[in-house]
């Protein structure tokens, strides 16, 4: 869908398509994740996704969808809504999983680690 017919036809204000832009965009650095990534990862063509990230199309929901769910938004906040940036599942926990049992392990014994030291020194102030 071309931004201008959208605008004309009143289904979408023109400041909805310069939220969504600017979402996406946010994300996809926020998530350190580029555009090609996006597009292997949706598998949403390139040039769409171009137009997408422009602010020249808007994305149909379930383009929004897609992307949302590659970048781990809540798909509401991508279209402007007024809701957390998080999809419910926390990045963090998301990257975790990625890790090995062993790492996992590794990683949950320093954290644990920082939390026994950060209780001892604020025991201490």
């Amino acid at each position: 869908m071309r931004a201008e017919k959208i605008a004309k036809n009143g289904t979408v204000k023109m400041d909805n398509i310069y939220i969504i832009k600017n979402r996406l965009n946010e994300a996809l650095h926020l998530r350190g994740i580029t555009a090609a990534d996006l597009s292997r990862m949706t598998g949403i063509n390139k040039s769409s996704l171009s137009r997408y990230l422009s602010g020249e199309s808007i994305p149909r929901s379930l383009a929004i969808g897609k992307m949302a769910e590659a970048l781990h938004v809540n798909p509401a906040w991508v279209l402007g809504y007024d809701v957390p940036m998080e999809n419910g599942t926390p990045f963090v926990k998301l990257e975790i999983d990625k890790l090995s049992p062993d790492n996992q392990q590794r990683l949950f014994a320093y954290y644990e680690g920082l939390l026994a030291s950060q209780g001892e020194n604020n025991g201490n102030t």
